[in-house]
């Protein structure tokens, strides 16, 4: 009787020791916030509470960077003029060994819903090259191939895409863009010397290397489609690829013969104006190395290429002739390195005054 009496009590004193500890446990859970207005409101007590909290809201934000680039190029642009008929090579005018300098600026900025936008502005001057003019059999006898100095010309380019990220995570970042591109290359020749055997163009003496003999200048327009990535190769190294096709380039060219332009028959009146559609392709990666989260530093390579069809359009140009367009094919070939300097922004909420 005492042992049942003893088992009793230590019940009674067990239930009051854990009905004293309930409510020190169920202060340290969770507190969910009140959706209410006041105590949390449960439909059914004798079940296990199920806690709701508000959906999070996804923050709008945009960040990116700026960069200054120096970009050392070599390029060759070269065209091929045919007869009327378009079924002979009249001739060939091949600029190469264009050293170029430019300065230019680089933009881009992403926003949480995957868009970017990017772009660079730059120009230059192109100090160094040669041009081989070669005109062919039976247009002109015999061969004539003669070699200029070329100095003084000088680059514009520019470019602008609009993206969206397809992969975003902590190592990779593949994008998919669209964009235009703007190209102006200015070229000239000084001087000629005959290398082949023609007796009548630049032979002899030649003309004098202080004298300019032709100016070409020629601007191209191009649409861009491409894909570009970020890939994280360690905490402070990363490499950035970007490759464009350009299914459209739009060719819009002026060629100055300087030593022809004149009032005698067969002169040209003025720059021959030339024309011509194509495609091409542009080429891009960089080594970025970070200094800090916001500072980077890198080094990269570039290459382009363009080509067109079109005419060469003599109508109007010849004096005391009455001439006719001549199909023209140009191809453009730029290539180099570029150091750059980035600041990096952000992420901002968007619509902010940052």
């Amino acid at each position: 009787m005492a042992r049942t009496k003893g088992f009793i009590a230590g019940c009674v004193f067990a239930g009051l020791v854990l009905a004293s500890i309930a409510p020190a446990r169920t202060a340290d859970n969770p507190q969910w916030p009140d959706l209410n207005g006041g105590a949390a409101q449960w439909p059914d007590a004798s079940r296990r509470p199920v806690r709701y909290l508000p959906p999070r809201q996804p923050v709008s934000a945009i960040e990116g960077e700026f960069a200054a680039r120096y970009w050392f190029s070599v390029g060759k642009t070269a065209k091929d003029l045919y007869n009327i008929a378009g079924t002979a090579l009249v001739s060939r005018l091949t600029y190469d060994g264009l050293r170029g300098h430019a300065a230019e600026g680089f933009g881009r900025a992403d926003h949480t819903s995957g868009l970017y936008v990017k772009g660079y502005l730059g120009g230059g001057i192109v100090t160094k090259g040669d041009l081989n003019d070669e005109d062919f059999a039976p247009f002109i006898t015999p061969y004539s191939s003669t070699m200029s100095n070329h100095k003084d010309g000088q680059m514009l380019y520019g470019s602008v895409d609009l993206g969206f990220n397809l992969v975003r995570n902590h190592n990779i970042r593949v994008g998919a863009f669209a964009g235009y591109h703007y190209f102006q290359e200015q070229v000239s020749a000084y001087g000629c010397t005959q290398v082949a055997a023609n007796p009548s163009v630049c032979a002899g003496a030649g003309v004098p290397y202080n004298i300019r003999v032709i100016t070409q200048d020629n601007t191209y327009h191009s649409l861009r489609i491409g894909l570009d990535a970020d890939i994280r190769l360690s905490d402070r190294l990363s490499l950035r690829l970007d490759g464009a096709y350009l299914p459209y380039v739009a060719l819009h060219g002026a060629d100055s013969h300087w030593l022809r332009i004149g009032t005698s028959n067969g002169d040209f009146a003025g720059p021959i104006r030339e024309d011509g559609q194509g495609h091409g392709y542009q080429l891009e990666a960089a080594l970025n190395y970070a200094v800090d989260r916001n500072v980077s530093f890198a080094v990269g390579g570039r290459y382009w290429h363009l080509e067109t069809k079109g005419d060469t359009h003599f109508e109007g140009n010849v004096i005391g002739f009455t001439a006719s367009p001549q199909p023209v094919e140009w191809k453009s070939d730029i290539y180099g390195v570029f150091v750059q300097g980035s600041f990096r922004f952000g992420p901002y909420a968007a619509g902010s005054s940052y």
